[in-house]
């Protein structure tokens, strides 16, 4: 438990590559890591019902979620889930990457009037993740509180939210070091995220109104199928679905996105196959109007390097369930009261589930053989999987196809960050990358 507070991929047994079950025993309960295909399956799938998100969810992520579609469970979670599903489908993903070929024009072009200047590609990315997320989520510019909002994020995932032993092991009805911070930054944040939404529905900078004369041209941003999916639900449910959009997305997309260009940074091969292919792309459709839709098809090898980033540096690198009853799984005993962990790193990188696991090799995701459903869990698996998977992948396909067409990057420092586990996989430090025209 202290591993995991410092760094999660320190907290794991060798024995976990080979093992589908490895039981921890504690003074407390059972400590229960899950590995294979199989017992994934049963916990997430097969028995779902009797693996219920444990206490440490909700105390670490309610002061940022709320009683979001994150955190709520049984029939609340069922409620929120299904009216939240159409604002997600493929259509209406469609819809919205417009909104993101936009954000990544103005951005990437930012960018390249700083050329020549060592960049901090992951701070940029934060800024554009959290642009992206404003954008789709309001069409309104937030840049106002965008700083604060950036601040606030970094640390709660970096300090604040950081689970310790204590959240793990205590009902949530039991204060902790913790609690009084988090009350704290619950109330700064909810302040900002009230600001935002009073802006969006005051429409007064609604960025893609003011540019297309014609209302019927204009898309509806996320917002309004949020706000349409809630229906008669209370405001406050609403603010927190925002707040849980805006956080995953803001987080999945930056931490995506920088990994990607550590891993491209060192494989030049690589960058030049995604630069030819983007140079390709008809971008000169895509970010001019936001009723305009891009089509992703023509991207494939840039989609198969997020998908090989996901797989090595997936940003969620485990979920945790509580056992409601006492299971057997793949012949080991698992006792009611136990904590189940699945780290998705693990299994994302066994040598028995993938051909050379530890390389980087993204055509392995366009020969045609798909990897097994329970091999690959960058976004979960089952009836908790997350909702805005493939908004994530349009976002960060759109940004990095239109980073790597026209620009080279090259790492300035020799040795690259580590993976840092704690509420995502964050890096161990900011490099510097040397940006060119390609």
């Amino acid at each position: 438990m202290r591993a995991i507070r410092r760094n999660a991929f320190e907290a794991f047994p060798g024995r976990c590559l080979e093992d589908p079950i490895v039981i921890l025993k504690t003074p407390f309960r059972s400590v229960v890591t899950a590995t294979s295909p199989d017992s994934i399956r049963h916990i997430m799938l097969d028995f779902h019902q009797d693996y219920v998100r444990p206490p440490v969810g909700k105390r670490v992520l309610s002061p940022i979620a709320g009683n979001g579609l994150i955190v709520s469970e049984g029939e609340a979670w069922r409620n929120q889930r299904r009216a939240m599903a159409p604002a997600f489908t493929p259509q209406k993903v469609r819809t919205l990457s417009g909104l993101i070929g936009e954000v990544a024009e103005r951005a990437c072009s930012e960018l390249e009037a700083r050329r020549g200047q060592p960049e901090d590609l992951f701070a940029f990315f934060q800024t554009v993740s959290l642009d992206i997320g404003a954008t789709v989520m309001f069409s309104t510019d937030i840049s106002a509180i965008g700083a604060e909002l950036r601040r606030l994020l970094t640390l709660y995932v970096t300090k604040i939210g950081s689970p310790s032993v204590s959240d793990f092991l205590l009902p949530t009805w039991v204060p902790t070091v913790s609690t009084a911070r988090r009350a704290l930054f619950r109330r700064n944040w909810r302040r900002l995220i009230e600001q935002a939404i009073a802006k969006r529905r005051s429409g007064r900078t609604m960025i893609a109104r003011e540019k297309a004369p014609n209302s019927k041209d204009v898309a509806p941003d996320l917002f309004d199928l949020l706000e349409q999916a809630h229906g008669d639900r209370p405001d406050d449910l609403l603010a927190d679905e925002v707040s849980t959009m805006l956080v995953a997305g803001h987080e999945t997309t930056a931490l995506t996105l920088f990994w990607a260009c550590v891993l491209l940074a060192k494989t030049p091969h690589v960058q030049s196959e995604l630069a030819t292919e983007a140079a390709a792309f008809d971008w000169a459709r895509a970010p001019r109007a936001a009723s305009l839709q891009m089509d992703l098809t023509t991207l494939p090898f840039a989609k198969a390097v997020i998908q090989e980033t996901l797989r090595l540096y997936s940003p969620a690198l485990l979920t945790a369930r509580l056992a409601r009853r006492t299971h057997e799984i793949c012949g080991y005993e698992v006792s009611a009261g136990s904590m189940v962990l699945i780290p998705f790193w693990l299994l994302h990188r066994n040598p028995g589930r993938w051909t050379s696991s530890a390389s980087f090799d993204p055509w392995r995701f366009l020969k045609g053989a798909a990897p097994g459903r329970f091999d690959y869990l960058p976004f979960g698996v089952g009836p908790h999987a997350c909702i805005g998977a493939q908004l994530a992948i349009t976002e960060a396909t759109i940004v990095l196809a239109r980073l790597l067409r026209d620009n080279r990057i090259a790492p300035l420092q020799r040795d690259m960050p580590l993976p840092v586990g704690r509420l995502s996989t964050r890096p161990s430090y900011n490099p510097l990358f040397h940006i060119t025209a390609r």
